[in-house]
């Protein structure tokens, strides 16, 4: 089986507080277990406390931890020179995730840890650490991983883990291409087909999910005031879902200024939204603790 573990859930910045303590103030992060393998999704402030949590579940095994960045924005690596497996010398870390704009991942890692951001260098980390800039698809054991680049001001990749019988997609930072991609150019009437292009092959990258992890950071009102941002409204992401056939859809990524009342809301707008598209899609709100059994 697979089984998926929220430890952040939070986009933007972490937002500790009264009101948001129902679905976290922490930032992105997700962990995936498939049979012995460990999956951890983003590096936000969440991986502190899975890291805490290994920690004690294994307090001897030596461990093999892939870890898949989909960007390098802070509320998505923040939390990474703060996982203590990093700092074992028994333990295996892989880092995936995607290349920066004019600097290698590998770079943008060790920028983070530079002394002038942080009192411990990325050298410091005793594990068996392993960089990989992704180019193709590949294998870890039975499991198939596949990434797909996705709207957003910075590199970012979406992941999609098969076993053969069993799929789970984890996709945040996206805006929708369609109303943005040519919408103030004079390429914009010729063009109308190609966003929508882009936006199907999304779909096509998430047909059939059994759980997508979504980002859904807007109301439909919000996004207008955020266009370009890289962010999608939640009629996007849910009629993607719908489209897609996803069996399971979390919303994922909340807003810095949705206390969980308002994440509420925005559940029960998307139920409707699926109702209203025809879909069958189950619909939850990702909330750290939140375990989801993929049988």
């Amino acid at each position: 089986m697979m089984k998926v573990r929220f430890w952040g859930t939070r986009g933007s910045i972490a937002t500790p507080g009264l009101s948001t303590m129902r679905y976290g103030g922490n930032t992105s992060c997700v962990e995936l277990r498939c049979g012995d393998h460990i999956f951890i999704f983003d590096a936000g402030t969440g991986i502190r406390d899975l890291g805490n949590h290994l920690l004690k579940e294994f307090p001897s095994q030596p461990l093999t931890l892939h870890v898949f960045i989909s960007h390098t924005h802070w509320d998505h690596i923040q939390g990474f020179p703060f996982f203590l497996p990093a700092y074992q010398p028994k333990n295996t870390l892989h880092l995936y995730g995607p290349p920066g704009r004019d600097k290698s991942f590998d770079k943008i890692l060790k920028i983070q840890m530079d002394s002038d951001y942080f009192p411990v260098e990325l050298g410091a980390m005793n594990a068996k650490l392993h960089v990989h800039e992704l180019r193709e698809d590949f294998t870890i054991g039975p499991l198939e991983v596949k990434h797909f680049y996705l709207n957003h001001p910075a590199l970012c990749l979406s992941y999609r883990v098969n076993d053969g019988k069993r799929s789970f997609v984890y996709a945040t930072d996206n805006e929708p291409y369609q109303g943005t991609l040519f919408r103030h150019t004079q390429l914009a009437t010729a063009a109308t087909d190609f966003p929508t292009y882009l936006d199907e092959k999304f779909v096509d990258f998430m047909s059939g999910a059994d759980l997508l992890v979504g980002e859904a950071q807007y109301t439909n009102e919000e996004y207008e005031e955020k266009r370009g941002w890289g962010h999608s409204p939640l009629e996007s992401l849910v009629r993607f879902a719908v489209q897609a056939n996803v069996k399971n859809l979390a919303l994922f990524h909340h807003d810095p200024l949705h206390d969980d009342d308002f994440v509420d809301g925005m559940i029960r707008d998307a139920k409707n939204l699926i109702t209203h598209f025809k879909g069958t899609t189950e619909c939850v709100g990702a909330k750290e603790g939140l375990e989801i059994v993929i049988p």
